[in-house]
């Protein structure tokens, strides 16, 4: 945390956008085998993770002993016959062993590692989108009220119109995690005194040494020059709920994600 004369941390909730521009590894080439996108497949491979993977990588893929595979570098990128030959051969230099499954049980893990790993909108995700899609714009949960879907929607957090292009685990990391290891780059949370006696709060954007773009809870925006300021409070996290684990039941997590997933350029069936 750093500290400098006029600015002070305090501890605030993680803006969704912290999540969403975190960096994720892509695909450098995807397979062709008949398992890859099969839900039997995923679900057999999905069986396999948890007694096989799980205890290294974490039950969701976001590590422990072993790396974190929904969240990489975007120089790692990947390709499914790659994460085969990972699983059967193991990672020379790693605790990464090799092991003794088929051909057939390996692609079934190779799918479920693609659906964890890939695109939410190319994959079966559980739960309702129409019922998700009502949990969004409600007001008891008040998504809408930072988030933009296709012009629609509040200005604060980052437009979630193509969200369904993240992998799943890191949309659902957005909505349940308050994380310290996001990259916050332009969604820091922000407190602002000014010589005037005026006080603004919300998220920084462009910040300098010179000047400050601040929007607020109301999603104004606010050109603001650095010899105004005389208290500036940068956040580690930003401004986003941190009790959706608690307000929603898993059904409907499960909703929104579902929704959430779907929100894509490219339009699946």
């Amino acid at each position: 945390m750093m500290i400098i004369p006029m600015i002070r941390a305090v501890p605030l909730c993680i803006l969704l956008a912290a999540a969403l521009s975190a960096q994720h590894g892509r695909y450098l080439s995807e397979s062709k085998n008949p398992a890859i996108g099969d839900p039997q497949s995923i679900a057999a491979g999905a069986k396999l993770y948890a007694t096989s993977c799980a205890g290294c990588h974490g039950p969701d893929g976001s590590g422990g002993r072993g790396p974190n595979l929904v969240r990489r570098s975007l120089w790692h990128p990947l390709s499914d016959e790659a994460i085969f030959a990972a699983i059967q051969k193991g990672v020379p230099g790693t605790d990464m062993p090799p092991t003794r499954l088929s051909d057939e049980e390996t692609w079934n893990l190779v799918a479920f590692l693609h659906s964890m790993i890939g695109p939410a909108s190319e994959n079966k995700v559980p739960g309702d989108p129409a019922a998700g899609e009502r949990i969004f714009w409600s007001q008891s949960t008040g998504c809408s009220n930072c988030h933009s879907i296709a012009g629609r929607g509040g200005r604060l957090g980052p437009d979630l119109t193509n969200i369904g292009g993240r992998p799943l685990g890191l949309i659902k990391d957005a909505v349940l995690k308050r994380s310290r290891d996001l990259s916050l780059a332009g969604s820091e949370g922000v407190t602002v005194k000014l010589k005037n006696g005026q006080a603004l709060e919300g998220v920084a954007r462009n910040r300098s040494n010179y000047s400050l773009q601040l929007v607020d809870k109301s999603g104004n925006l606010h050109l603001l020059s650095m010899s105004d300021v005389s208290e500036l409070t940068v956040s580690e996290r930003s401004i986003m709920p941190n009790d959706y684990s608690k307000r929603l039941s898993r059904k409907e997590l499960d909703d929104l994600l579902s929704y959430l997933a779907r929100q894509t350029s490219r339009r699946t069936n």
